[in-house]
């Protein structure tokens, strides 16, 4: 793994399933992008979610595929083969490791859904996931979920205490790190509408960047 001192960078990274990759992850990637001065976001398909079943993914090289296609002509967006390649159930807390070491002293910033957020005192090693990164957390609805900022609507599990209001909706922890939330444009697409509508043999125009389509199409993904 080659390692890249990057004192000054701000790195992003949004992990998912990618089954497939589609118009609205690319959305969120770039409105994260822009509100926080990323230098980049990275998109990291995860090889076997610990969350979600098997049924239906197809195989972690076709998603990687199809996300390096979707970045290609946004020199703002990266890709990480990691979860990929290191195989077997994908843990955030050893992606975040990954990347802090492969860029020193960068500031990283995961970024994960309101929905993952309301689990996230389920995720393996939970507790150490805030001291690795700053986090945010993104909404997807055409309005907050959150009725306000207060700690007790935020935080669905027990680390309140190590956490510190800061301004509105960005609580500091006690490393050091901050934990933001964030509404995004809502685009009313989802990876199981993309199988739907390539199984129907129906066009996934303007739901998917072409060369993911073509991928799809070429490899006969989600074809029943």
């Amino acid at each position: 793994m080659a390692t890249v001192k990057s004192e000054s960078r701000r790195i992003g990274i949004l992990g998912g399933t990618f089954n497939p990759i589609h118009n609205g992850h690319l959305r969120v990637a770039e409105e994260v992008h822009q509100a926080f001065a990323l230098q980049k976001i990275y998109l990291v398909p995860s090889a076997r979610p610990p969350h979600k079943g098997e049924s239906g993914v197809v195989a972690a090289e076709h998603r990687l595929a199809m996300v390096r296609r979707a970045r290609r002509g946004n020199p703002f967006f990266g890709s990480s083969s990691y979860e990929c390649r290191k195989g077997g159930t994908s843990y955030s807390v050893e992606t975040l490791d990954y990347f802090r070491k492969r860029f020193v002293g960068a500031e990283l910033y995961f970024v994960i859904g309101w929905d993952a957020w309301c689990e996230i005192g389920t995720w393996y090693s939970f507790s150490k996931l805030f001291g690795l990164a700053n986090f945010i957390v993104i909404s997807r609805q055409g309005a907050k979920p959150w009725a306000d900022d207060s700690a007790d609507s935020l935080f669905p599990f027990a680390l309140k205490d190590e956490f510190c209001y800061e301004k509105e909706f960005c609580y500091r922890h006690i490393s050091g790190n901050r934990l933001h939330f964030m509404r995004v444009t809502r685009l009313d697409i989802s990876s199981s509408q993309i199988r739907n509508e390539t199984a129907a043999g129906r066009s996934l125009r303007y739901l998917v960047p072409d060369g993911v389509a073509n991928y799809i199409y070429r490899n006969g993904l989600y074809v029943t």
